[in-house]
């Protein structure tokens, strides 16, 4: 039996961020969340049907969005349900993603009681006045609140930091650290903003109504936070990601290490037998699909094995595990070292190299694409 991870998107939120331009809607009624659950039931029953399951296990499961904090309990169970009586689940982790001011002390416990185990919490800053310019639903008050409702439930709390944010400055990132620290927090994820085309953020930029930090700058965030960090006891085991020991991401580290993943939902993204392929971004077709009982499928080219060693690079070097050399003789019938001798030259200040394992060294991750692209 093979392990693997499913992914459950959940494309409603009260509001869109304004830096946001991942596949999601603003909610107006509960129709609207009935009406995806179903259709997210039926994709899983089709999956079943056509043997997607069959020697698998789901050791992990993740429901993002979006905002799946918005859903009532009765449709977690319903989901949860259909996918316990249509494949094997058997997860050591199964986290939500939740927004501060959408979550409640009972549906907490409640999400407890179906088997969820940790929670993702979107706090992004501890500062009021740049949670209101980014559009955030909550402020700093409720954020540290849904981190002691979270806490006291007994769910291991991830919470989400974004450095670069409009007024943002480095007290405002020692403030946050020191705050979320207090707590039982033992994982957190640290992103620099991305000006997206398209988002509201990025208009208000360009017509310079507000400012968000240059490119050096946020480097500079970013490594003050990640210091700050590692004098709590975090220790980043991939680019954008700090745990306490014992306590990494299970689910997200399958995207990293090419772990087998099915996405459920809108645009939801899936990696099977060394296949990408994802579902349809809009309702209609998404909703057309299942009902004509079609898995709604966007497949992407498949991976020769270029494509997977490429990939299998790319994604092993953003993690402190890197590249393990016993595996990708395994996997590609080569010799790392051997294969790349030129880039291991070129690039050997800044690389950790063992009998083992080749990985890039902190301090350079902030330049990790430059590195990529001489071995790739």
């Amino acid at each position: 039996m093979k392990n693997l991870g499913v992914y459950v998107h959940i494309p409603f939120c009260l509001s869109r961020c304004a830096y946001c331009d991942f596949t999601s809607s603003v909610l107006k009624d509960d129709a609207d969340i009935n009406t995806y659950v179903e259709h997210l039931c039926k994709e899983i029953q089709l999956l079943s049907q056509n043997g997607t399951f069959e020697n698998h296990v789901i050791d992990t499961v993740y429901f993002g969005g979006g905002t799946p904090s918005l859903l009532k309990t009765h449709y977690f169970r319903s989901i949860l349900e259909t996918l316990r009586l249509n494949s094997r689940v058997e997860p050591v982790e199964m986290t939500f993603e939740a927004n501060p001011a959408t979550i409640t002390f009972d549906e907490l416990n409640e999400l407890k009681s179906l088997g969820f185990n940790r929670i993702s919490i979107g706090v992004q800053s501890l500062n009021d006045k740049t949670l209101k310019a980014i559009n955030r639903r909550h402020n700093a008050a409720e954020a540290l609140e849904a981190i002691d409702m979270a806490q006291k439930t007994g769910l291991s709390i991830s919470v989400d930091l974004m450095v670069g944010l409009p007024f943002q400055t480095k007290d405002d990132i020692k403030f946050f650290v020191d705050e979320v620290t207090k707590f039982k927090v033992n994982h957190i994820s640290c992103y620099m903003l991305s000006l997206e085309d398209g988002t509201p953020l990025k208009a208000q930029v360009e017509k310079n109504l507000i400012k968000v930090s240059n490119d050096d700058e946020k480097v500079e965030l970013f490594d003050f936070a990640a210091k700050l960090l590692k004098e709590k006891g975090f220790y980043r085991y991939e680019v954008s990601n700090f745990a306490k020991p014992g306590f990494e991401a299970k689910h997200n580290f399958k995207y990293w290490t090419r772990d087998e993943y099915i996405g459920l939902g809108l645009n939801a993204h899936s990696l099977l037998d060394n296949k990408r392929f994802y579902d349809k971004d809009t309702f209609l077709e998404y909703y057309k699909d299942l009902d004509e009982d079609r898995l709604p499928y966007v497949k992407e080219a498949d991976l020769d094995e270029n494509d997977i060693k490429e990939e299998y690079i790319m994604l092993g070097f953003r993690t402190n595990q890197g590249i393990n050399f016993e595996d990708y003789l395994k996997n590609f019938g080569k010799d790392f070292m051997a294969e790349h001798e030129k880039a291991v030259h070129l690039h050997k200040d800044k690389l950790n190299i063992s009998a083992n394992s080749i990985s890039i060294k902190e301090e350079y991750l902030n330049v990790l694409n430059q590195i990529i692209i001489d071995f790739i």
